[in-house]
């Protein structure tokens, strides 16, 4: 049992935030709403706590849509942002890590860090608070997008990684980063109160809880303010402050970079896997067979992006065809707003994924419009006639196979002279 006096030795960074699901049981349109007054309220507490900042759910998408309703706000929210108050970003949505390809968490990465360069950075942080697990190739899609932290909540088992907070590998162990784990979830120190019996009986044991797996001489602990669609906690420095008056420890406002920096200062220990394990939350594990219509709409657009559309943009270049990469990204956009947690997981209701389905249609009659013009453009400038079939090979190697391909003519005996080998299937 530690004394009064070791106790005040742990530092607890209070992070304060909001989970933002786009959509769940509610519509992307109901969360619109939602977010025209709430993030207009963060916005001027903000500006009245210069002290105190806010995380921003980790993804873009959400601020862009607000901006739509409030261009006049852009101003305020890029000055936020510079001075590290507002704190946003990688991610453009939150997205499921299990059910999509590596690359597809690549691009959401991509993505929001380019939309965040209009409003000065962002977030440096592989932040997914409530993910429902996680691949444990993570670490390199994390690296390659220059993040080498982590913080998580569901997934992780105490009795593997030893600590709540650890270095994790990717297999081979060539890939590291920090990883943070919240094990009481993001809504620890949610609607934060001054008084002795939310510190005693909430706030002090979460940290008691947390305090008991720290290993070696760390001293640091994070405790998440906020929860789902829940603004900026009102007059923050004041309520800390009487905290500290009455809690066990010291309690700080801070962020996550700074928590991650004053825990990287320690020698942690190190992880080899994946966090799938349901010890302090659920990780929804029947979620891999739900809504299937969606995933796998959201499966074939992604692979039409992938092995179809990134390819012919590059050889349509070639060609001097430039179509926009802002079509592209538009069509990456449909996809990753069906990729976040809830909607790829398919934990929604019948009316969201009615949209989600919707989206993805339109995503996919883009992709295959971008393919099209391409493939016509390319027809024209080789000046083919009615009597040649254009075949494009997307992959980086010559190609041997054999081809089955659909031609619709009225003559019967069909003939390709410039092809070495050919077998009529079906006439």
């Amino acid at each position: 049992m530690k004394s009064a006096e070791e106790r005040k030795k742990i530092t607890v960074h209070l992070v304060n935030h909001t989970h933002w699901d786009r959509e769940w049981y509610f519509s992307d349109q109901d969360s619109l709403v939602l977010s025209d007054l709430l993030f207009s309220n963060i916005i001027l507490e903000l500006e009245k706590q210069p002290q105190v900042n806010f995380v921003l759910d980790g993804q873009l998408s959400v601020l862009d849509e607000y901006l739509e309703l409030h261009p006049e706000n852009f101003t305020r929210i890029r000055r936020l942002v510079e001075k590290g108050q507002l704190q946003i970003g990688p991610w453009y949505t939150q997205p499921d890590t299990l059910h999509l390809n590596g690359e597809s968490l690549l691009r959401n990465g991509i993505i929001g860090n380019k939309k965040a360069q209009k409003y000065g950075q962002s977030l440096k942080v592989g932040y997914l608070p409530d993910t429902f697990g996680f691949n444990c190739q993570l670490p390199v899609i994390f690296n390659e997008l220059e993040m080498n932290s982590f913080v998580f909540w569901r997934g992780l088992d105490p009795d593997k990684t030893k600590s709540f907070y650890f270095r994790w590998r990717s297999l081979g162990g060539n890939r590291v980063v920090t990883a943070i784990n919240m094990p009481q979830g993001y809504g620890t120190g949610m609607l934060l109160q001054p008084n002795k019996a939310y510190i005693k009986g909430r706030l002090d044991p979460a940290v008691k809880f947390i305090e008991d797996q720290l290993i070696n001489n760390v001293t640091d602990v994070v405790i998440p303010v906020g929860n789902d669609q829940l603004g900026l906690t009102s007059d923050l420095e004041r309520k800390v402050k009487q905290i500290n008056e009455l809690g066990e420890y010291k309690y700080i406002i801070s962020d996550f970079p700074n928590f991650i920096a004053r825990t990287n200062e320690n020698t942690l220990r190190e992880y080899v896997g994946e966090f799938l394990d349901p010890v302090f939350a659920r990780i929804h594990r029947s979620c891999g067979s739900s809504r299937m219509d969606i995933k796998i709409a959201a499966a074939t657009l992604e692979n039409l992006l992938l092995y179809q559309v990134e390819p012919l943009m590059v050889i349509g270049k070639k060609c001097g065809i430039n179509l926009s990469n802002e079509l592209l990204t538009k069509s990456w956009e449909k996809l990753l707003e069906s990729q976040a947690h809830d909607s790829l997981a398919g934990s929604i209701v019948d009316s969201v994924a009615t949209d989600i389905l919707h989206r993805l249609k339109e995503g996919t009659q883009l992709a295959q419009g971008i393919i099209n013009t391409i493939q016509r453009l390319i027809s024209v400038n080789l000046k083919l006639n009615g009597h040649q079939i254009l075949l494009t090979n997307p992959l980086p190697q010559k190609r041997t196979e054999y081809y089955e391909v659909r031609v619709i003519t009225n003559a019967k005996n069909i003939f390709f002279e410039d092809v070495e080998d050919m077998v009529l299937l079906k006439q």
